[in-house]
């Protein structure tokens, strides 16, 4: 019986015509992460008011390792 397909674990890199819109966005202020590391912009209105969240592939120091994918034994 063939194993079922699962999800896959590793995030692909978008390609160029999958980047984010991010025209709109300031990114030369203070604190904003570098255009290639964008992987996307949401926005969330609260009480009137709006929100971007920026999602990137950066990490920080004290930010946890990526757990290593574990390896998969062949058949022989």
């Amino acid at each position: 019986m063939p194993r079922a397909k699962g999800k896959k674990k590793g995030a692909a890199r978008p390609a160029a015509s999958d980047a984010p819109d991010v025209s709109d966005l300031n990114l030369l202020r203070a604190g904003m992460p570098a255009a290639d590391s964008i992987t996307g912009v949401e926005q969330m209105e609260r009480g009137g008011k709006v929100f971007r969240i920026i999602k990137t592939r950066e990490v920080d120091a004290y930010d946890e390792p990526p757990k290593p994918e574990r390896r998969r034994r062949t058949k022989r």
